[in-house]
């Protein structure tokens, strides 16, 4: 299993790939710095509040947890 520090690293190294992703998509569309940084930063914020509530729905839900 991975320290707690690798944890964190890997999700804010994924999370910065992921946005600039999404920058970049951003940027092919509208051809603007600006509106794509807002739009990938928006993005980020929003998809990390979503995962911490979608994560906090699957701790209520029994289904698959191994017992022990």
């Amino acid at each position: 299993m991975d320290k707690h520090r690798r944890s964190i690293v890997k999700a804010a190294s994924y999370r910065l790939f992921a946005t600039s992703l999404v920058f970049l998509v951003a940027f092919v569309y509208t051809g603007q710095l600006g509106s794509s940084a807002k739009i990938g930063l928006t993005a980020a914020v929003g998809k990390t509040a979503l995962y911490y509530v979608w994560e906090r729905l699957w701790a209520n839900i029994q289904w698959g947890v191994a017992e022990g």
